[in-house]
């Protein structure tokens, strides 16, 4: 895929609606390549769609401290017969690495229905080190920066013109 296919992909029309529901990995509840997740610490949404052709899907894997839990999002766009071809990933290990992602621009590999490989070239992005998906405010924090870095409106986290000035 080149620059211009993935920017015409980021500025494609994608709004979230509400923070999806994490719930515990289960194999075969999700379609592949998510499907073969399965762990007790392993916590995943559904894959939800976000625009006319995209999905995201979140998931992170709780650890007894910060730097032993991970998190992932991706962008995905829908393909006809159920297919996903994965557009973004977005990675948060706190043990060795600040936020980053990985993208399939500039290769010519096939990441039909599969996860972006480590061939892909990855982008750095500015880290807030006090976003802990161990917590709901910290999974919040961490699915905000990835619809920005994503150009996904939300519609969950309260504005200005949202926020009840009575209560």
């Amino acid at each position: 895929m080149e620059r211009s296919e993935l920017l015409a992909h980021k500025r494609a029309a994608k709004h979230l609606s509400k923070m999806p529901e994490f719930k515990a990995a289960k194999k075969g509840r999700l379609p592949a390549p998510y499907d073969r997740f399965k762990s007790k610490r392993l916590s995943i949404t559904d894959i939800t769609p976000v625009g006319e052709d995209y999905s995201v899907v979140f998931m992170w894997r709780n650890g007894d401290l910060l730097t032993d839990t991970v998190f992932y999002a991706h962008l995905l766009q829908r393909l006809p017969g159920g297919r996903f071809y994965p557009l973004f990933e977005f990675h948060w290990h706190p043990s060795h690495k600040g936020f980053h992602c990985v993208t399939p621009c500039r290769t010519s590999l096939d990441y039909t229905g599969r996860m972006l490989s480590g061939g892909a070239p990855e982008l750095a992005m500015e880290t807030d080190p006090s976003a802990d998906p161990r917590t709901e405010r910290g999974r919040e924090k961490l699915v905000t920066v990835f619809c920005s870095a994503c150009n996904i409106k939300l519609g969950f986290l309260p504005t200005a013109a949202q926020v009840d000035i009575w209560s």
